[in-house]
């Protein structure tokens, strides 16, 4: 599912219209963009909750020789499942 499907699926269901649903996707989406680079956690109770973290430097491989590439310490996300969607799931 892509934005522009969440977009449409909000303009059916919901009854938003078209210029509604987009202004609220990408809002939702900034706001969650701005806490998880201030370094806050996102949660969305019966859903998920999507936290900042740090990844440390590692030594990969390059895919088209094979040679060792050092690739830098970096931040990223991880999300984790609320137990309602885990349990949605694998019923």
């Amino acid at each position: 599912m892509t934005k522009q499907d969440i977009i449409d699926r909000l303009t059916n269901e919901c009854g938003l219209q078209r210029a509604s649903a987009i202004r609220a996707v990408e809002g939702i989406t900034r706001i969650i963009a701005d806490a998880l680079v201030a370094g806050d956690p996102v949660t969305i109770r019966g859903f998920a909750t999507i936290k900042p973290v740090h990844v440390a430097e590692r030594i990969g491989r390059n895919l088209a020789d094979g040679s060792p590439v050092t690739v830098p310490a970096h931040r990223g996300a991880r999300i984790v499942l609320s137990r309602e969607l885990k349990s949605r799931l694998n019923p």
